[in-house]
């Protein structure tokens, strides 16, 4: 059998459920605690959201009912009261908001014009290198007006969908979606506006121990090499890993003549709404859902807006709710049995204090990254951090470098239940698993190897 045949073999629910259910009766028998009946629960799942024999959602489905009945139901619908969960269910009405009215297109036709260039050349690799470059550019740049990722990947994605579609190229779709949304992804360590954890990290920073990171500081010790560099990193390896064959073709998008122009231009009102809120939360305070909920409510209004809310039900898929609610349920649950600090605390136990200053953040980086294998991202940074910093404090080792640290190891991600964005990429439909889960490990792997070292040789230089 060889190696494709055995993964579909793998992944088929004949497998797949019985695997995980071993997994997680071995879990069960050999853990002991109050831990030991969520600890199976979350490898169950684990197993299910990797192989995928169901979709993610469907699985997130199993994961709620499995906590209700073996823990609590309060703790199974957890996960719904999260901001970020909502946020992703208002962003989704968003994009469909955005593709109704035709600014998805629009926005599209605009940039093709101005990147491609003259299409009756027929250089298509010319055509799609310049224009996965500009977009990955302009995503980027998105990340330092809106600080949440989710929103910045579900206002993109109908935009690059529409763009993907110039090209005849399945290879060309899959790099033009992917592309800009892991360089605003990838791309937002390097920013501390960009993305939540990043935030939790800093704010628990200055609660707990009093250190501020600011915003230049930030940026100084973070962006040249996690930002910048990190972008134009992601965007070769997306390049590489999806260029279209040298005779694929493409076309510019036609004259529209039957484009509500205004539609497209209330709609685009909407969204710059929503960025004024999300761009000035340091003044109000307000979670970014407050812009997304703003934005959605004035695209579905009655005369004014530019969707019909009564048909959104038909056209949003909004089972990723529940892989959502689950990851989050899973996060709570870990942290009130008290799994997550007693292996926070056994895992800093390994970090070599006396050593070099770049030895310490690489164990705090694989500690971190490991953790995020069993929680999402934001739930390991609010874990983690609040231990992490009094073993920093008692170490004697600088604060800044090591929370960066941290920082980075939540923007590595293998696979897609790791992180709420990459479920989001996955759930629009756009992209394979498999080509994500490549897409994802080849990113990682070459920003541990080679960007890793440069960072932390920087912050040996520094402190």
């Amino acid at each position: 059998m060889n190696r494709p045949n055995a993964i579909d073999v793998a992944r088929s629910p004949a497998v797949a459920f019985p695997l995980a259910a071993a997994v997680a009766v071995a879990t069960w028998v050999l853990a002991s605690g109050s831990a030991a009946t969520m600890l199976s629960i979350t490898l169950f799942c684990i197993v299910l959201w990797v192989l995928t024999p169901v979709p993610p959602s469907y699985t997130g489905l199993i994961a709620l009912g499995l906590i209700a009945v073996a823990v609590s139901t309060e703790l199974a619908l957890a996960g719904f009261q999260k901001p970020a969960t909502w946020l992703i269910g208002f962003g989704l009405l968003m994009g469909e908001a955005t593709r109704q009215s035709g600014l998805a297109n629009g926005v599209g036709r605009w940039i093709a014009t101005r990147s491609i260039g003259d299409a009756a050349d027929g250089d298509s690799l010319r055509a799609y290198r310049r224009l996965l470059l500009a977009l990955s550019i302009g995503a980027h740049a998105l990340a330092f007006l809106v600080p949440s990722a989710l929103v910045r990947i579900l206002a993109l994605a109908p935009v690059l969908r529409e763009l993907g579609s110039l090209f005849d190229s399945r290879r060309a779709q899959v790099g033009l979606y992917l592309g800009p949304l892991f360089a605003t992804f990838y791309g937002s360590a390097g920013i501390l506006t960009a993305d939540l954890p990043n935030i939790i990290i800093s704010g628990f920073g200055e609660s707990i121990a009093g250190h501020t990171i600011s915003w230049s500081e930030w940026s100084l010790h973070m962006y040249p090499v996690m930002g910048l560099l990190r972008v134009l990193l992601v965007v070769g390896i997306v390049y590489a890993l999806f260029r279209p064959a040298a005779d694929s073709s493409f076309e510019l998008p036609g004259d529209e003549r039957t484009a509500d122009g205004g539609a497209q231009r209330r709609m685009l009102a909407f969204l710059l709404v929503g960025t004024l809120i999300w761009a000035t939360d340091f003044v109000h305070g307000f979670h970014p859902v407050v812009g997304a909920v703003a934005v959605v409510i004035l695209a579905y209004l009655p005369s004014l807006g530019v969707a019909d809310f009564e048909t959104v039900g038909s056209d949003v898929d909004f089972t990723i709710l529940f892989f959502i609610a689950a990851v989050f349920a899973i996060g709570d649950g870990l942290t009130r049995t008290g799994f997550t600090d007693s292996a926070a605390t056994r895992l800093l136990a390994f970090v070599p204090s006396d050593g070099p200053l770049a030895v310490v953040l690489a164990a705090v980086f694989c500690i971190t990254f490991a953790l995020t294998f069993l929680m999402e991202g934001v739930a390991v940074a609010s874990v983690l951090t609040p231990i992490l910093i009094p073993y920093i404090d008692a170490a004697g080792l600088p604060f800044t470098p090591v929370l960066l640290a941290e920082t980075m190891a939540l923007s590595s991600y293998f696979f897609p239940y790791q992180s709420a964005v990459l479920i989001v990429i996955l759930n629009e439909g756009d992209v394979r698993t498999r080509e994500l889960i490549v897409a994802t490990v080849a990113c990682s792997v070459a920003t541990i190897l080679l960007l890793l070292p440069v960072q932390f040789g920087l912050f040996s230089l520094f402190y």
